[in-house]
């Protein structure tokens, strides 16, 4: 298995919600999970703290998961609205009918499901669409660097939500969430098909930035009610 893959699987598990914010990592118990030998591990773990997934690693100090401050959050997808930004950019000059048709598909699940309150059927079918606009860039520095920061975002706003320290978005809020990014998605997909790079680039821009909105506000009603 090589680095990218440890790296890739390693991050799966993290941000897969089995563990608690703040957590500690250790390495030889993730190294035995993965079977791989400690060394890659050690090496995967410092790259997702460079990238800013995980926090600590310094000399004597355990690696741990990230706590999201207010501050953080908005970081976290600042950075994840200018990538994507540039990569529907590029989709939409570099997007073959392959993909358009995927997207495409992929909107038409979400909106036979826009009525049902199957939050992981959804909240599934919402990373197909951004890992397949990934892939529509055709560019594999912005598919790599995207689906990293996805992975990141989702746990932010899917999954660390939902867990009990923080207030979990009500039916309303998901329903209206649901509507605005299904909206916001097929415009994107119309930009892509269009080959408006700038219509692309801009609405995807203000789709991560929107979530960014939500997120912040549930984390500041959570730590106002704790």
């Amino acid at each position: 298995m090589g680095e990218n893959d440890i790296c890739e699987k390693l991050s799966q598990l993290i941000f897969s919600g089995e563990f608690e914010t703040g957590s500690s990592l250790v390495e030889r118990k993730l190294a035995s999970r993965l079977g791989v030998s400690r060394i890659p591990m050690r090496e995967a773990l410092s790259s997702l703290v460079a990238q800013g997934a995980l926090e600590g690693g310094r000399k004597g100090e355990g690696v741990r998961i990230r706590r999201y401050t207010v501050d953080e959050i908005r970081k976290l997808y600042d950075y994840r609205a200018a990538i994507e930004g540039g990569v529907a950019r590029a989709a939409a000059t570099s997007a073959s009918e392959s993909d358009i048709l995927r997207l495409e598909l992929i909107c038409d699940g979400m909106q036979a499901i826009l009525d049902e309150e199957d939050f992981s059927k959804w909240s599934s079918l919402d990373v197909k669409f951004h890992e397949a606009l990934a892939e529509a860039s055709h560019n594999e520095r912005f598919e790599l660097s995207l689906k990293s920061l996805l992975r990141e975002c989702f746990y932010v706003f899917y999954i660390l939500s939902r867990q009990k320290s923080r207030r979990e978005l009500s039916s309303e809020e998901f329903a209206s969430h649901k509507r605005q990014a299904i909206a916001d998605h097929r415009v994107i997909l119309e930009c892509l098909k269009s080959h408006d790079a700038d219509g692309a680039e801009a609405r995807s821009r203000l789709h991560i930035l929107r979530t960014s909105d939500r997120v912040i506000r549930t984390s500041i009603e959570t730590d106002l009610e704790n």
